[in-house]
């Protein structure tokens, strides 16, 4: 498994500097850009855009540390399963929607992303503490909570 923190030579912990991340990645893009570097640098752009993709979310970026931890949210085969209460929360969510006005799916998807905002703090003070099972049960719960507010959007 290549480690994305390791391609731009950043710590390994949640909160990364985005500001330095995004000009070690420009950095990177001018030196190793296919158009300016060699066949041989394809595969080296295609390292550090894939490392960036990553780093530059949040949830990517927890879901990678999990993995460098052996716990791999993204491979569903593999991956923790979501607790009943979560599914419980998100099947009742998504009987109303279809019932709901505009401006309710508006206020549902806005109350969602506030409550992604504070489960995202519990994974970085998780991460910080090195509560990995912990951690991947609230990545999943914002997995699940993301899907909801990406297809109010969709749908408003």
């Amino acid at each position: 498994m290549k480690n994305h923190f390791d391609i731009f030579e950043i710590e390994e912990k949640f909160d990364v500097n985005l500001d330095l991340l995004e000009e070690k990645y420009l950095q990177f893009q001018r030196r190793f850009h296919p158009d300016k570097a060699g066949i041989s640098e394809i595969e080296k752009s295609i390292a550090i855009n894939e490392a960036y993709d990553v780093l530059i979310s949040p949830t990517s970026r927890a879901a990678h540390i999990l993995q460098l931890h052996g716990i791999d949210i993204e491979n569903d085969s593999k991956a923790p399963k979501v607790d009943v209460a979560t599914l419980g929360e998100i099947l009742e969510m998504q009987e109303k929607i279809p019932e709901m006005s505009l401006q309710e799916r508006k206020n549902l998807g806005e109350k969602l992303e506030e409550k992604i905002a504070a489960l995202l703090q519990e994974v970085a003070l998780g991460l910080d503490n090195k509560e990995f099972d912990k951690v991947a049960q609230i990545l999943i719960r914002i997995k699940y909570f993301d899907k909801v507010a990406k297809d109010l959007r969709k749908n408003s």
